[in-house]
């Protein structure tokens, strides 16, 4: 992932703690504006806020993510 990008992630507090992260559903969509992978930690841009976000609970959106909103 680049800044910039796309990105659907989850907001902690609205997915199972006990499933693993990575499976958690993904419903927001918003702009990658950047990715520290040593810390494992992201920065998105989320109706005019910034959020971190850790990095199991975010990913790159793809064309039938954003194609209905």
């Amino acid at each position: 992932m680049s800044p910039g990008d796309m990105v659907r992630f989850a907001l902690w507090g609205e997915f199972d703690y006990e499933r693993p992260w990575e499976e958690a559903p993904k419903p927001h969509i918003g702009m990658l504006i950047e990715y520290d992978s040593l810390m494992k930690k992201a920065t998105v841009l989320y109706r005019g806020e910034l959020l971190d976000i850790r990095g199991q609970l975010i990913e790159r959106a793809g064309k039938k993510d954003y194609g209905n909103r």
